[in-house]
């Protein structure tokens, strides 16, 4: 879902205050039930061409019926006044108290985000994950903000990492620039270009315990018995696609000899059933 629909006006004490926020301790705020407002600016207009708003009537919806539109054909941008916008770790929410309506955007949809003069420059992906490329349907739009709320100047300096950079005065394009760069970080795309909906490509879990042939530090337990010895886990797929047999000791498919099995002192000095002197050599 690219955005929801919002009736009821948000208000600030729906939020954490982000200065708030970075003072609790990681046990209160990973729980906390509040979305961190990062970034209010009332009164802002947001521009959106005459053809996209023909075409979108939940964002045409943003627009009061008394608002009169100059000419210039599908291509000209009409522009859309008294919009609070309100960025939080969750949403970034557009608002038009005239309407009573309001869209909440989740950052994976934004696709594209630029600075622009005096206004932030949005490019939205309103299709779902299951459309085709050439089906795929964009929105740009642009946020003009006029001025930041009160409460909203903490905030501004408690972004870092070439965010704010801790200035209280930055513009007001630059602060809603920064904070929605910052929230887009704290949502990423849970599905990144070039990867299946489930289970990697072609249905392939590369996080599956030995999937992709290497035995880790993170999977070792899986693959040792409770005496610390070699085990193939239950329906394991090894390198050749086979998986392990029904249970016996010894090889385990697709593995070469002695796969799945410890060897003796003895086999390691040479003994019975010793592997050839060039494939083990004892060190210590």
């Amino acid at each position: 879902m690219a955005y929801e629909i919002l009736r009821d006006a948000p208000k600030a004490a729906d939020f954490t205050p982000l200065t708030e926020h970075l003072e609790q301790t990681p046990q209160t705020f990973f729980g906390a039930a509040k979305p961190v407002l990062h970034l209010h600016c009332p009164r802002a207009k947001v521009s959106i061409l005459r053809a996209d708003l023909a075409s979108q009537p939940d964002f045409a919806a943003l627009q009061p019926e008394s608002s009169v539109t100059n000419g210039g054909g599908d291509a000209a941008p009409v522009e859309i006044g008294d919009i609070d916008v309100w960025i939080t770790s969750k949403h970034l929410t557009l608002f038009s108290y005239a309407k009573s309506h309001g869209i909440q955007i989740f950052y994976p949809t934004i696709t594209i985000q630029a600075q622009e003069g005096n206004a932030v420059l949005l490019e939205l992906n309103l299709s779902d994950s299951n459309t085709a490329d050439e089906d795929l349907e964009f929105l740009q739009l642009r946020i003009i903000p006029d001025a930041i709320s009160p409460t909203s100047h903490n905030a501004m300096s408690a972004h870092t990492n070439g965010q704010a950079n801790g200035d209280s005065s930055a513009s007001p394009v630059k602060a809603l620039y920064d904070a929605i760069s910052a929230c887009q970080e704290l949502n990423p795309d849970p599905n990144p270009e070039g990867d299946e909906e489930e289970g990697g490509v072609g249905g392939f879990d590369e996080t599956a315990p030995g999937a992709t042939g290497w035995i880790t530090s993170e999977n070792m337990a899986d693959f040792m018995d409770e005496n610390g010895n070699f085990r193939m886990p239950e329906g394991a797929t090894v390198i050749d696609g086979g998986a392990e047999d029904d249970g016996e000791e010894g090889e385990a498919d697709g593995l070469g000899a002695g796969a799945g099995r410890t060897r003796s002192a003895g086999e390691m000095d040479g003994g019975d059933g010793a592997e050839d002197d060039g494939k083990w050599q004892r060190t210590g």
